[in-house]
């Protein structure tokens, strides 16, 4: 495992069990932005670009992973108040996080009411064949990649069935879908909007916006051709039911999918 990757998930583990305390000037309040995925669509780095803002508190976990913990136990007005306790800031500032994970977990979209109600929410998608590339390629440098995984990578790109999910628990005001192919073809253009959804000055041009971050150090995945059909083949049926959502996805921009629009 790579160090920092270590480092982090230590961090984070310290932080969930125990909230940091609350600096004098500021205030704790639930996160006025989340952002819920997808895994290895550039969520690191559109993060590092929020934070980058002066309006926004830019020293919080990007990844708290807080709702992961719920999928076999009720949560509460008690457990509601500690997520908001890791949300620091001076006043007039604004504080958030983003969990990729949050999307893929079916029981997450519900609790964001009771937890967040007045958070914007943010998701980034990619072609969901490079993102299974991708998703692979980031486990491989933890542990060698099996049946198992493979599967598991496969149902992360499933973002039809996914928002799907998240318009029936919260108003679709709330959310803002962003490609990442977008993102990085313009990503002055992908920032001012994410900037402006969150009620920012948009014409800040953070300073790191050409720079990539937690780019995969491993190889990414061959497909031979006919795994490629294959997995092209079984993406298509969800791919059809997200561009039905209307989310503002151009699958021009996705090779793989390009004859569905």
């Amino acid at each position: 495992m790579r160090l920092s990757a270590l480092v982090k998930r230590v961090r984070t583990h310290v932080e969930l069990r125990h909230p940091p305390k609350c600096p004098e000037g500021s205030y704790t309040a639930p996160p006025d932005f989340i952002g819920l995925g997808a895994q290895r669509c550039g969520t690191t780095w559109l993060y590092s670009l929020i934070a980058a803002h002066p309006g926004v508190h830019g020293e919080a976990v990007k990844e708290l992973h807080y709702f992961h913990r719920y999928w076999n136990r009720p949560f509460d007005a008690t457990d509601a108040t500690t997520y908001a306790q890791y949300f620091a800031r001076a006043p007039g500032i604004l504080a958030g996080e983003w969990s990729p994970g949050y999307l893929s977990h079916f029981w997450v979209p519900p609790l964001l009411d009771a937890a967040a109600p007045d958070a914007k929410l943010l998701v980034s998608l990619r072609d969901p064949v490079e993102r299974y590339r991708s998703g692979l390629a980031l486990r491989s440098e933890t542990r060698r990649s099996n049946a198992a995984s493979a599967s598991a990578a496969f149902r992360l790109g499933c973002y039809g069935m996914q928002l799907e999910h998240l318009f029936s628990s919260v108003d679709r005001a709330r959310v803002l879908v962003v490609q990442f192919e977008a993102c990085t073809r313009d990503p002055v253009r992908a920032i001012a909007r994410i900037y402006d959804f969150l009620g920012l000055d948009a014409t800040f041009r953070p300073p790191s916006i050409g720079q990539r971050v937690n780019e995969a150090r491993t190889r990414k995945l061959d497909l031979d051709p006919d795994r490629r059909v294959a997995l092209v083949d079984a993406y298509i049926p969800d791919v059809e039911r997200l561009l039905a959502l209307d989310a503002g996805i151009d699958v021009r921009a996705w090779p793989n999918f390009d004859h569905l629009d």
